[in-house]
């Protein structure tokens, strides 16, 4: 069954980043914006900040819990704290509202690839961690994913800051972009794999295939990122088409155009 603390953190965390968002996206808003999205298209760069500040959260809330509860590594099943499931409720609530405001600004056909991502996460995050209280050492195994994930956003505020790929800031960042890519985000989801196959006697034949096609559905996905990151910061040497850059995951005319649905 549910507990208030995980059912509460996914709500607040929801309204929290809708929030955000609205005043991203008003007259009140002291953040600068860059002028080419201080217009019709201003929605991306809000989704971006608001990405940004979900990842450097639940990245560090995520080593903090690891760091106090090491058990999350030898006992995966079993083990919980109210940490654990606050920080799982506010990954489901930021990945809810993420997948709407995709769909909303972008369509479906423009997103499918990052709201994919994030039903398959809140499935398992809201179907199995916070009911059964279980697995939750997978969910802060995927926080440790999402300590990538500040630098692939920040990745993506710099090119709309208008920052040359050739800048010292944004070649820093290439790096370690690719070296968190790499240890972090490739590392934890290989590691899943065997992780799941051992737990899986464990747990219900439904949901140990379920995690196993979770976990292939994500690895399949984050390949073919880490293939146009290379690609477009390593192997396209000039700025021309930096509209393609911006958003390596769901590079489609209606989406680098700024169209909506």
């Amino acid at each position: 069954m549910y507990t208030p603390a995980g059912l509460c953190a996914t709500f607040i965390s929801f309204f929290g980043f809708f929030k955000l968002n609205q005043w991203l996206n008003s007259k009140s808003c002291f953040i600068p914006v860059p002028t080419k999205y201080a217009g019709s298209t201003r929605y991306k760069w809000s989704n971006a900040v608001g990405s940004f500040i979900h990842a450097t959260l639940v990245s560090l809330l995520g080593a903090y819990c690891m760091y106090q509860t090491p058990e999350y590594f030898t006992e995966r099943v079993l083990t919980t704290t109210t940490l654990g499931e606050i920080i799982i409720g506010i990954f489901a609530g930021y990945f809810i509202f993420d997948s709407v405001d995709l769909v909303k600004y972008q369509g479906i056909q423009a997103t499918w690839p990052v709201v994919l991502h994030h039903v398959v996460l809140v499935s398992v995050g809201l179907g199995y961690f916070l009911y059964h209280h279980q697995l939750v050492g997978y969910g802060m195994l995927a926080c440790l994913i999402e300590i990538n994930s500040i630098f692939l956003h920040g990745r993506l505020l710099l090119l709309m800051y208008g920052f040359s790929k050739t800048s010292l800031v944004y070649r820093l960042n290439s790096v370690f972009n690719i070296i968190t890519y790499l240890a972090f985000r490739m590392g934890c989801l290989v590691l899943l794999i065997p992780m799941v196959m051992d737990d899986c006697e464990r747990i219900s034949s439904f949901w140990c295939y379920w995690f196993r096609v979770t976990a292939v559905t994500l690895l399949v996905i984050n390949l073919i990122l880490f293939y146009r990151l290379i690609r477009s910061d390593f192997i396209t040497k000039s700025n021309k088409g930096i509209e393609t850059d911006l958003n390596i995951m769901v590079p489609t005319n209606n989406n680098l155009n700024g169209k909506s649905h």
